[in-house]
Formats: C-alpha cells, sequence, structure tokens
C-alpha cells in the first residue's frame, strides 16, 4: 500500500466527503434530461372526517422560519466546525506527496524517512481523532438544537389541534391518501413562529464533548 493510501484513509470527516461529493456532482456535465413522469391522476376526495387530523413534521421544519432558523444555525455550525480539519487535511496530503517524491531521489536518509513517516502518522491519527470528536460533537448539537425545537413545536402542535377541534392527529407521512382540508400544517407553522423564538437558534453554538461524553455518545448510537 502506498504511503498514500495509506495517510489519507478516513482523514476527513464523512461530512466533509459528502460536501466534496456535492462539490463534484455540481461540476459534473449535465446528465441527459429524464422523461417527463407520468401525469398523476386527479383525485376526488371524499368528505373530511370530523375530528381526524393530520400535519407534517417535516414540512413544518421547512417551511417555518423558526425550523429554518435552526437548519441554518446547524449549517453554520458545521461549516465552521469542519474549516480547520479540512486545512489540516491538506496540509497533511502536501506532506504525504512530498514524502513520497522523495523516494525517487537517488539520496534518501533512512532513519530520517522513518522519522518522516512516524510523524505522519502521528498527525493522520491525531486528525482522525480530532474529526470524530468534532462529528460527536455536531450530533450533540443537532440532539439539543432538535429538543428546544420539539419545545416550541409541541404547544403549536397542541393549539393548532385544539382549534381546529381534532379527535385524532395523524402525521402525514403516514397516510397514503387525505383530503386536503384535514392538514393542519400551516396552522401549525403560523402558530409556532408566533411564538418568536426563532431567533434564539442565531446564538446556539456547538455542544464541547469531554473524551468521556464523547465515547458515551459514540456508545449509544452504535446501539441505536
Amino acid at each position: 500500500m502506498s504511503m498514500i493510501s495509506k495517510f489519507l484513509v478516513a482523514t476527513v470527516s464523512g461530512l466533509t466527503v459528502v460536501a466534496m461529493a456535492s462539490s463534484a456532482l455540481a461540476q459534473a456535465a449535465p446528465l441527459a434530461k429524464p422523461a417527463a413522469a407520468p401525469v398523476a391522476p386527479q383525485i376526488t376526495h371524499g368528505p373530511a372526517i370530523t375530528g381526524l387530523c393530520v400535519f407534517s413534521s417535516g414540512a413544518i421544519r421547512g417551511a417555518s422560519v423558526t425550523g429554518k432558523a435552526m437548519d441554518a444555525r446547524l449549517k453554520a455550525l458545521q461549516t465552521s466546525a469542519e474549516a480547520p480539519l479540512t486545512a489540516r487535511e491538506k496540509a497533511l496530503q502536501t506532506r504525504i506527496e512530498a514524502y513520497n517524491a522523495g523516494a525517487k531521489t537517488a539520496a534518501v536518509d533512512i532513519n530520517a524517512r522513518e522519522k518522516q513517516k512516524s510523524d505522519l502518522e502521528v498527525e493522520q491519527n491525531a486528525l482522525q481523532r480530532d474529526a470524530g470528536h468534532m462529528q460527536l460533537e455536531l450530533v450533540a448539537t443537532a440532539n439539543l438544537a432538535q429538543q428546544q425545537y420539539g419545545a416550541e413545536l409541541q404547544p403549536a402542535v397542541i393549539a393548532a389541534y385544539q382549534q381546529k377541534q381534532c379527535s385524532m392527529l395523524l402525521e402525514r407521512n403516514g397516510v397514503a391518501i387525505f383530503n386536503p382540508a384535514m392538514d393542519i400544517s400551516a396552522q401549525i407553522i403560523a402558530l409556532l413562529d408566533a411564538r418568536g423564538k426563532a431567533a434564539t437558534f442565531q446564538s446556539f453554538e456547538r455542544t464541547k464533548l469531554t473524551q468521556q461524553q464523547a465515547a458515551q455518545l459514540a456508545a449509544e448510537l452504535q446501539r441505536n
């Protein structure tokens, strides 16, 4: 295995890899235009069932000011967390390339080469460790943000449920077809944003974890 293939395995966080892949796809040549999707048949709904309501948690998060504020802040925290690791990874890759180029020179100091190799391995291990720790901190941050968002969403859902005089509320994704008049997502969005808590996410910071806390979270994620 070459030095490059040995040292560059998993040096970048999974989140950074996804970002790099997305960038590459964006620069790729456009694919042939796909065939037009079949036109969905027109559906005639029966009367709305009194007391039965549906909502979409995903649509509420994506359309509400509060949900957008949370997602924007989490994205900003991810970007700021990845930036220094990406810089370290690029610097390490440059050193590895220089190390491999040095093997082609006529005069090779074996002891110096071994020292360089050891230093590169130490740096790569440290980068992998820091990237893994950063990922866990981002997971913990997202969990905390979700808890705060959920604390704001629940009273909005209950208020909309009561205003509509619902007797049952179902998640829209679990219902194949329904009368749109039974969907109370718009009411929930209005009530959620009326609470005026969107700005609180702007000051949301990345959760810092000790090594022990990070290990505990990693174990929990593995169990799940």
